[in-house]
């Protein structure tokens, strides 16, 4: 059992960047300077302080983790209430200890976060400014953690006292959560989330399905999905039919646990503020060389033994030949499908030859996600990424359409006044709405 769980945003990263680019390695370079401070205070073994999970871990073991953990350690950033799959941990963390107990959380500020901008469930739960550390506590609060990290790391060759100063900043500030953590932990039975006897909370399997804590959505955009997959009569020969439904909508590419992946972005999508409306491809086919304004974005949804359909491959290279900017791909090979796996080369050839264009062209992380998403945890990062970049570009679509013609504005809602706008989202710069630059975003 760990002393602590400590949950971040993850960041769709491509599978070229080395290890140096890693977006994720500040949060496991801190991770690490932490557990050493709490295995040290709370006389522990350092693989008994903390959990964080590293990239390619089994979701079941982070999942397990986070039940047993006593204390949550979450890294505040306009990233982490952004992201689903953080709210749902949130969720775990705050209704697994025993009835009318509080739950114990040391949040960190990760970044820079007005309270006041806080979801609602967690306006309670603040970061503290370290007290009895002068400059550093200071110097936290205004700048966040992931900052003095970076600060620290890079030495001022003309300045090297400045450096060596921030350098004992992290470490007093680090030094402070920790004792934090411990003293929280102190706190907390730790019995009372081991068993599933006497009434007490029960290990969830699975994150998919849980409430999401920070979705609190003014309102709810219009998004458009469509699935090009098989139903169980429509199959290529030989292919295994337990992943497939009598009718799209049963499609479930990662397993029975997992369940229908329509299902899944339905709730996804209504977690990140949008109104989703999944219809096959011919509802919105018109909308694709039509010189009206859409009425949503549009995301396809491929399941790459499909494009053997004459009738479905031909709707693919429709959809890429046109590649209108308010549209995306995403496909799925889902890595525990042997048979997919088998014929990877071959379905890999297919998604090159039906969409060439969306294979080729846009950010690395939307050509990333046309050629096939491998878990049900990454296709949730990544529908959550292209959703939002899709949705920008359909901003910009439509006042590029407004310009151009006054005339035909006139029947056309005023885009200052009624277009819909996304909480929390400024001008699309490849930039996340605190202007900091995430490598690995679509």
């Amino acid at each position: 059992m760990p002393v602590f769980f400590m949950s971040y945003a993850r960041i769709p990263v491509p599978r070229y960047l080395d290890a140096s680019q890693d977006p994720h390695r500040l949060v496991l370079q801190f991770f690490d300077e932490l557990c050493g401070n709490v295995a040290r205070q709370a006389r522990v073994p350092r693989e008994e302080a903390g959990f964080v999970e590293r990239p390619g871990m089994p979701g079941e073991e982070s999942i397990k983790a986070l039940f047993e953990s006593q204390v949550f350690v979450p890294l505040y950033s306009k990233r982490y209430f952004s992201s689903p799959r953080c709210g749902r941990e949130w969720t775990v963390a705050t209704h697994r200890v025993a009835q009318g107990s509080r739950p114990s959380i040391v949040p960190v500020l990760w970044t820079p976060h007005s309270p006041t901008s806080l979801p609602t469930r967690v306006k309670e739960q603040y970061p503290e400014v370290p007290e009895g550390i002068g400059e550093a506590a200071a110097n936290y609060a205004s700048m966040g953690m992931r900052q003095l990290l970076r600060l620290a790391e890079r030495p001022d060759p003309e300045n090297e006292h400045a450096t060596a100063q921030v350098s004992a900043q992290v470490a007093q500030v680090t030094d402070w959560l920790a004792k934090h953590i411990v003293d929280q932990a102190a706190t907390v039975p730790r019995q009372s989330r081991t068993s599933s006897g006497g009434g007490r909370a029960t290990a969830p399997t699975t994150l998919a399905g849980l409430d999401d804590a920070f979705a609190d959505p003014p309102f709810a955009s219009p998004l458009h999905i469509t699935v090009l997959a098989p139903t169980e009569e429509q199959l290529p020969v030989g292919r295994d039919n337990t992943r497939y439904g009598s009718r799209v909508d049963g499609w479930r590419p990662y397993g029975q646990a997992v369940g229908p992946l329509v299902e899944q972005m339905e709730a996804l999508a209504r977690h990140l503020g949008f109104e989703p409306t999944v219809l096959p491809f011919h509802k919105h086919q018109t909308e694709l060389r039509s010189t009206e304004i859409p009425t949503a974005p549009w995301i396809l949804v491929v399941d790459p033994w499909a494009l053997e359909d004459p009738r479905i491959a031909s709707q693919a290279r429709e959809f890429d030949r046109v590649r209108r900017p308010w549209t995306a791909v995403l496909s799925i090979l889902a890595g525990d499908d042997l048979q997919t796996m088998e014929q990877s080369d071959r379905l890999r050839g297919l998604l090159r030859t039906h969409f060439p264009r969306f294979h080729s062209e846009g950010r690395a992380g939307e050509q990333e996600a046309v050629r096939g998403l491998a878990g049900a945890d990454v296709f949730v990062r990544w529908f959550g990424e292209l959703v939002e970049a899709t949705w920008m570009r359909y901003l910009r679509y439509i006042h590029s359409q407004l310009s151009r013609s006054s005339t035909d504005a006139r029947d056309v809602p005023d885009a200052g006044a009624h277009l819909p706008q996304r909480p929390g989202l400024g001008r699309d710069n490849g930039a996340p709405s605190d202007g900091r630059l995430v490598e690995g975003r679509p």
